[in-house]
């Protein structure tokens, strides 16, 4: 029994069954406040196809980390040595037929959407597979390519929904900002793993005072696309969450450019991610 738990803790953590659920209220708020905000919320919520294209998302999305896992588990060994003895619980061979299983899973509930959900997802799992196999260790197009991963199922919402206003696409610009300042603050955390195994990050290969300037260069960019969004539209209370997002990025300028501890990156990285979940949930105050 215990060795049951302790395999099933450890696919949890394979899959990244937190940031699944993340995405999935993420996916399921900006249907209902930012894709549809004139629609019924119970309409949406029992739509069929809506829900295929969420499980589609997130069953992509676990297959995703599954691969992932499988390319990064010598590194994870040097980066979270726990984690990795977890993800050693699930044999590899497994690893891959349920990446295969899962992966099948979404298409058939994509194809019951649409051909064309269908080929979104078909590239949007290939794009997965591409950033696992050879991305992953080539400098800032990783980066890149990690975000822009994140961020793409929320593409299939802006297929079926059809909603091309602006502000869709300007909050759409601030998260890929925040994602891309967590995933650089990711690489300054890990840098004797990333430089063993030769996975050539903006810190390993241009040095951490360069890195630092392109994070102070993305929290001005998410400062400005906060207070656009805060000057041009309605937000209702989560303009709040906006205002604490301007001075936590300014005080975040100011203070990395100063800052050499790696216990530092760490903290900054889980800060930021609490900030994203923030987000997410203060979508239910436009």
């Amino acid at each position: 029994m215990k060795e049951v738990l302790i395999k099933t803790f450890a696919l949890l953590n394979v899959v990244r069954v937190y940031n699944l659920m993340v995405l999935a209220l993420a996916q399921y708020l900006a249907a209902l406040f930012v894709f549809a905000p004139n629609q019924s919320h119970r309409e949406i919520i029992l739509d069929p196809i809506f829900n295929a294209i969420v499980f589609a998302s997130t069953l992509s999305a676990a297959a995703g980390y599954i691969i992932n896992n499988f390319y990064d588990l010598e590194k994870d060994a040097i980066k979270r040595p726990l984690l990795a003895y977890l993800n050693r619980k699930v044999s590899q061979g497994f690893k891959l037929r349920l990446y295969i299983f899962l992966n099948s899973l979404a298409l058939l509930l994509a194809f019951y959407v649409s051909w064309r959900v269908l080929l979104f997802f078909v590239g949007y799992q290939f794009l997965v597979w591409i950033y696992s196999h050879r991305i992953n260790k080539i400098v800032f197009l990783k980066n890149l390519f990690s975000v822009i991963l994140r961020v793409f199922p929320f593409f299939a919402l802006l297929l079926y929904f059809e909603n091309y206003h602006l502000n869709v696409f300007v909050h759409a610009g601030f998260l890929t900002v925040l994602l891309m300042i967590t995933d650089l603050l990711k690489d300054l955390s890990s840098q004797k793993a990333d430089a063993i195994y030769g996975y050539n990050t903006l810190p390993i290969v241009y040095g951490e005072k360069r890195t630092k300037t392109i994070l102070q260069l993305l929290s001005l960019s998410a400062i400005c696309l906060a207070i656009f969004l805060v000057v041009s539209y309605s937000l209702g209370s989560m303009q709040y969450f906006f205002y604490a997002c301007i001075f936590i990025l300014l005080g975040f300028i100011f203070r990395i450019g100063r800052i050499n501890s790696i216990r530092y990156y760490q903290a900054m990285h889980l800060f930021f991610k609490a900030i994203i979940v923030t987000g997410v949930i203060s979508i239910i105050f436009i």
